[in-house]
């Protein structure tokens, strides 16, 4: 079975599901989501394989901008098998329940729904990192989902989504977004710190090429998607949010590597 998934990841836990994924299924393509590191002028075909996959991150209990965004612009024919791979550090709300209504808008739907709990990259402006005891759990827990959900993608099987789309959950998202995005406005705090040595690799794996060096200044720009990737990728921990996230610890996925995010971003 011929299957794609697209892909947007920030520090790797998504793109780490979607490799183990896709080992798992055979004859897959893992292709960055246009917008999120891919050819933006293009849009997929979504009928040049027997199974399509969206996988991203969870944000405030939805998917992120940059992939809603990106579903929303499809120009999609035929009646593909599509999944949702949703992963995230606390509660995954009502994001592949989003996903499904966005796609039932073009005539189609999500034939199957999947959320991974993995460790918590959120480390500012409130740090909702988890012990490294923890982090071992969620991972060991992550790889061993990975069979069952290849099986029913395999077998193209029809399941609701999982997560949760209850009148909580969807208050809780918007909520918690504007109190970390616009009471706190996170998106114009980000800075580098006098450790920065000015190595690129910031600008290189940001997803909306919001950062920019020139001479010895670096600067964000407005299209912050809030993957964090700088953050938590940067060699010299440089990066900060204020002074939220100084002295905090960073994370990414011990499997997915400096090249395997440049190459996610067209790089």
């Amino acid at each position: 079975m011929k299957t794609t998934i697209y892909t947007f990841t920030g520090t790797g836990n998504t793109l780490s599901v979607v490799q183990n994924l896709a080992s798992a299924l055979g004859q897959t393509v893992i292709a960055p989501i246009p917008g999120a590191g891919g050819d933006t002028d293009s849009s997929p075909d979504l009928t040049s394989a027997d199974a399509i996959g969206i996988a991203f991150p969870v944000h405030f209990m939805d998917m992120p901008e940059i992939v809603r965004e990106w579903v929303e612009s499809l120009t999609i024919s035929g009646n593909p098998y599509i999944f949702g791979i949703a992963t995230c550090g606390g509660s995954a709300g009502g994001a592949l329940y989003n996903l499904d209504m966005l796609l039932k808008a073009k005539g189609l739907h999500l034939s199957s729904g999947f959320v991974f709990t993995m460790p918590e990259n959120f480390n500012g402006p409130i740090n909702l990192m988890e012990s490294l005891d923890e982090v071992e759990k969620r991972l060991a827990s992550a790889g061993e989902r990975i069979p069952e959900v290849a099986a029913v993608i395999r077998e193209k099987q029809e399941l609701p989504p999982e997560g949760s789309d209850s009148l909580p959950f969807r208050i809780a998202g918007p909520v918690v977004r504007f109190l970390l995005t616009e009471l706190y406005p996170t998106k114009r705090r980000f800075h580098a710190t006098e450790a920065c040595n000015r190595c690129g690799l910031c600008s290189r794996i940001c997803p909306t090429k919001n950062i920019t060096i020139t001479g010895s200044a670096v600067s964000w720009g407005s299209a912050c998607t809030l993957c964090y990737a700088c953050i938590h990728w940067c060699p010299e921990e440089a990066v900060e949010i204020g002074n939220r996230t100084k002295g905090k610890r960073r994370y990414t996925h011990p499997d997915v590597t400096v090249a395997d995010m440049v190459a996610q971003r067209g790089g």
